[in-house]
């Protein structure tokens, strides 16, 4: 029950990652580069571009047409929806399956079973987000290197940071719910296999 747990709370803590990550608009800033520091004054992501100035007010716009954009905004855009869609079904399911819950109580076999699927739909939007969100890091770091003459590069986002790791947990908690619903499969079936006698006392000749 233990790792089913952590890992139920760890799809749920990735879910709400990707989520912030998908609809922020810093998957990838605009610095200055000095021997200071950096500043950060235009960033975006995959539904707006922002400006700020010297004063505290930030400028956002939204892109006028989805369908004009570039052909890595539109994947991201569709991926990530993708994978919050998956992360989603993934914490309904695997609720009722878990073993703190009484919903299937009767047939834990099948209690099991549904934190399996919970745990599969789980990996799989862990796995769609940590694709789309490793292809943004590297076509941001290899435009980032190609162009070290120029003042002003791009650089990684918080938002894309914040999506990459809720990925990974996304990831790590769909394995550990169906290595916790596996245990309990197997064990049940050694248990079936090989049951326990009614009168231990008396098994002797």
């Amino acid at each position: 029950m233990a790792l089913q747990l952590v890992g139920y709370i760890l799809s749920v803590t990735g879910l709400c990652g990707l989520i912030i990550g998908t609809f922020t608009n810093e998957w990838k800033t605009l610095g200055h580069n000095n021997e200071k520091s950096v500043f950060l004054d235009k960033y975006s992501g995959l539904w707006k571009e922002c400006t700020k100035d010297k004063s505290p007010h930030v400028i956002c716009i939204s892109y006028s047409s989805l369908l004009h954009q570039e052909y890595n905004i539109q994947v991201g855009q569709v991926v990530m929806i993708i994978s919050i869609i998956f992360s989603g079904l993934a914490v309904l399911v695997a609720i009722s399956g878990l073993r703190c819950t009484r919903y299937l109580e009767e047939n834990e076999k099948a209690k099991d079973r549904v934190a399996f699927l919970g745990g599969i739909l789980s990996v799989c939007g862990g796995l769609f987000a940590l694709g789309i969100t490793s292809w943004f890091i590297y076509i941001i770091v290899d435009e980032f290197l190609q162009n070290d003459t120029k003042d002003e590069r791009f650089e990684v986002g918080r938002s894309l940071i914040c999506a990459f790791f809720a990925s990974v947990l996304c990831l790590l908690g769909g394995i550990l719910l169906c290595a916790g619903s596996v245990t309990n499969l197997q064990s049940k079936k050694i248990l079936s296999e090989h049951p326990l006698p009614k009168h231990p006392g008396k098994d002797y000749v």
